[in-house]
């Protein structure tokens, strides 16, 4: 066995590491993008279900309102009475220190409309490399770097003279 065999030097390529680090390299310029890219969808979905969920409910209420004017819900006729005629019963007084107020609004539509909708705002990853792998001309620099990367680990080692 010759002396150059049997070192440990020879042993390990120097060039493994260029082509690892262009493989990370390039990797990462593929991949960052795609999972940001899907959590724009999830983000999309999420929000839309929190739409219809809202949206739901609100039929709902306005569902049961309309069932409840349907079917001439004692309590419900009398509180429209109350609300939108300003009467009463004949058999009932009115709550003593109560002023009807005149220009309250007779509308029952506000009771019925749920909370106000809060929607959150998507939050992007705060990095360097995220920025990079996203903005498009950085993206072209880093894909020529990490092919570089890759041709020089690639290349075959150099002969020792002598």
């Amino acid at each position: 066995m010759s002396a150059h065999a049997a070192s440990p030097a020879a042993l390990i390529d120097p060039g493994w590491l260029f082509m690892v680090a262009g493989i990370m390299v390039l990797s990462a310029t593929v991949l960052i993008p795609a999972k940001d890219d899907l959590d724009q969808a999830r983000w999309l979905r999420n929000r839309g279900l929190v739409i219809e969920r809202e949206r739901t409910d609100r039929l709902a209420r306005y569902r049961e309102y309309a069932e409840a004017v349907e079917g001439e819900a004692p309590s419900l006729v009398m509180s429209l009475a109350a609300s939108q005629l300003h009467q009463i019963p004949a058999d009932r007084k009115p709550i003593p220190g109560l002023t009807p107020a005149a220009d309250a609004p007779a509308s029952v539509f506000p009771a019925l409309e749920p909370e106000p909708l809060t929607l959150t705002e998507r939050r992007r990853p705060d990095s360097a490399l995220y920025r990079w792998t996203t903005n498009e001309r950085a993206r072209m620099w880093l894909i020529a770097g990490g092919a570089f990367l890759v041709l020089i680990g690639l290349l075959p080692p150099g002969r020792r003279r002598g």
